[in-house]
């Protein structure tokens, strides 16, 4: 503690004309390599197997299984004292500091964002209000019983983002960063509408968050690639659940959530230039932002398939879980529950059954499926018996298994009962994922 105590602060400090032309000079001609790096990242991070696992993990923190896996996402192991500048690449290491810096910044005020997502989503979705956060009510019972701050999922992952960047910036640097400029969360409203424009907010943020970090990831190796790596798939698992959930409460809506999704980013980008330690250096490095975008795009590409594949009656099962009692008492507020909010909720329920907040089309068709369904669950699961043994060799998504699965349901169902058992299929390749099948017995 001492040697680090002893470090000079840091101070970002923009490089002269001189050093930025250099270094875009160095980043111009290394840019196939790192595209070629950020694209293999996102294959292997956004692959249906790895965003399977992440969408369970939502259901399996509120079973409380006991797995810390679902409590905080593990992460590989690294060593910060064997990290350098030498394990830069592609990049001036002065400048991936200076980005790392401005992410510990944004990544800073846990407490405040869980508080704020845990009251702006208590109505919306209950479950969701205990996994990002506390409610208010909560949080001051909390604070009277002296509990832990963070209880929830998204919590303690997120809060162990900012000492690591600070961390890497003293390996890279030889200075230990102020942690005095972090962003101010703005009050929300449980009430849904506002609660739809808070996921969309939360949202962009996981997706602008998983690209910069997985390029920053594609500019590094040995130690600090992991380090970073780690803080990527954590943004990335967190992205997966919001836009499952996305899907879910909105329905199938590619072009409008993305529209979405680039408005939010672009309020969120412009808000960070004016209020950062180094934000006016914010996106002047045309080749680092050239890099950003197209991790954006591959990212959103993936997303949007994965998306495609999830039937309703998974999600509803992911969503809905029953969420095992908070930690903080017998006589606490349920979880996402305040007082007087029975009727809302219930209220909020019956809109999400109902899939009020899709369009009419695709509304009208899920409704239909689910009816078929609910009225022919004999003959779905008589079939699934019979003639796909049970989906005992689902695999993973992709998989042999998977394909000659899926050639099965092919010969034996057409139309509403093809669109069945594929979605039960995608269900229990979801419910049994990679993190699952790695389990012992």
């Amino acid at each position: 503690m001492a040697a680090v105590n002893a470090m000079p602060a840091y101070v970002p400090v923009l490089p002269t004309p001189a050093e930025r032309r250099r270094a875009a000079a160095r980043q111009l001609l290394a840019l196939p390599r790192t595209l070629a790096r950020t694209g293999r990242i996102i294959r292997e991070d956004c692959a249906p197997a790895s965003l399977d696992e992440h969408l369970w993990a939502f259901a399996a923190f509120h079973e409380d299984s006991g797995d810390p896996h679902y409590r905080a996402r593990t992460w590989q192991r690294a060593s910060f004292h064997a990290i350098h500048a030498g394990q830069v690449i592609g990049m001036a290491a002065p400048e991936l500091a200076l980005m790392l810096h401005v992410a510990m910044e944004i990544e800073e005020p846990i407490v405040a964002y869980s508080r704020q997502t845990g009251e702006g989503f208590r109505v919306l979705l209950p479950a969701l209000s205990r996994f990002m956060g506390r409610s208010k009510a909560q949080a001051r019972l909390a604070e009277e019983r002296g509990d832990a701050w963070c209880e929830s999922c998204w919590c303690a992952e997120e809060r162990r983002h900012a000492p690591a960047f600070a961390r890497l910036i003293e390996r890279l640097t030889g200075m230990t960063p102020r942690r005095d400029n972090p962003n101010v969360p703005i009050p929300v409203s449980p009430d849904e509408r506002e609660a739809l424009k808070l996921l969309a907010g939360r949202e962009s943020s996981e997706w602008n968050a998983s690209s910069v970090y997985v390029v920053l990831a594609a500019h590094a190796t040995g130690d600090l690639h992991t380090v970073i790596r780690n803080v990527a798939r954590d943004e990335i698992k967190h992205l997966a659940i919001l836009s499952a959930l996305d899907r879910y409460l909105r329905g199938p809506r590619p072009w409008g959530r993305l529209a979405e999704l680039i408005a939010t980013a672009r309020a969120q980008y412009r808000s960070h230039q004016g209020r950062r330690s180094a934000g006016d250096y914010i996106g002047t490095n045309r080749i680092s932002a050239f890099e950003v975008i197209v991790a954006h795009l591959l990212a959103e590409r993936r997303i949007r398939r994965w998306l495609a594949s999830l039937p309703l009656h998974a999600l509803t099962a992911v969503f809905e879980t029953p969420s095992a009692p908070a930690p903080i008492g017998e006589d606490a507020p349920s979880p996402g529950l305040d007082a007087g909010d029975g009727d809302a909720l219930r209220a909020a329920g019956e809109r999400r059954r109902e899939l009020a907040y899709w369009a009419p089309g695709p509304r009208a068709a899920a409704i239909a499926q689910r009816a078929w369904e609910a009225a022919s669950a004999d003959a779905i699961e008589r079939v699934m018996a019979g003639d796909l043994d049970g989906l005992a060799h689902a695999g993973l998504p992709g998989s042999v298994d998977d394909r000659q699965t899926r050639r099965r349901i092919r010969r034996v169902a057409s139309g509403p009962l093809r669109i069945a058992l594929t979605g039960r299929l995608r269900h229990r390749q979801i419910a049994l994922n990679r993190h699952e099948l790695a389990r012992p017995g």
